[in-house]
């Protein structure tokens, strides 16, 4: 059951990273995906290079870059300066 609703995070996270590259705004990422990082993940101490590894892993190397300047905002709002 967490195997799968870990799964189910990591393509949402993708979701809305292509969300982002095509509109080319972070606005989903912040207005969608950062409360509900901030209510959940801290307690259960998620680490974002599960998302990173399989972004690179199962993209093309263009695809990639196209999604890592939205990734790294990402981990920016994430970062543990800004959560703790």
């Amino acid at each position: 059951m967490v195997k799968r609703a870990s799964i189910r995070d990591v393509e949402m996270f993708q979701v809305y990273l292509w969300v982002c590259a095509l509109e080319a705004s972070i606005a989903a990422i912040q207005q969608e995906l950062f409360t509900l990082y901030v209510m959940l993940y801290p307690t259960l101490k998620v680490q974002m290079y599960l998302l990173r590894y399989e972004i690179s892993e199962h993209l093309t190397p263009k695809q990639s870059n196209t999604l890592m300047p939205y990734f790294q905002a990402l981990l920016q709002m994430l970062s543990s300066e800004i959560l703790y």
